[in-house]
């Protein structure tokens, strides 16, 4: 069963988080939808979202999947997004989780 989006929620004030949102859609073959972990109603919007991601202490990737998402925080988003990415991307998508992981230690 195939992917049909992927909702990225993310706090503005981290730079690595905003540089994933900014970018993975570039990244992917399904439309990217980016939210703030700041906005009001999230909860509602997005009902099962975990509450870390509520509370901005990770950001969160939610893969849509007959209107059912599963959530993936953290680095361990990647590997939900293995699927879904461009083959003509799979460079640029490595240097971006690299980044990631090196800003992370």
């Amino acid at each position: 069963m195939s992917a049909s989006a992927v909702v990225v929620v993310y706090d503005v004030s981290c730079p690595k988080c905003s540089r994933i949102a900014r970018e993975l859609p570039d990244l992917v073959r399904v439309p990217v939808i980016v939210r703030s972990c700041r906005e009001k109603q999230l909860d509602r919007a997005y009902p099962g979202i975990p509450a870390q991601v509520l509370s901005c202490a990770a950001p969160a990737i939610g893969i849509v999947r007959r209107g059912r998402i599963r959530w993936w925080t953290g680095l361990s988003g990647a590997l939900g997004l293995l699927p879904l990415l461009r083959l003509r991307e799979l460079r640029e998508a490595a240097e971006l989780l690299g980044t990631a992981l090196v800003d992370r230690r």
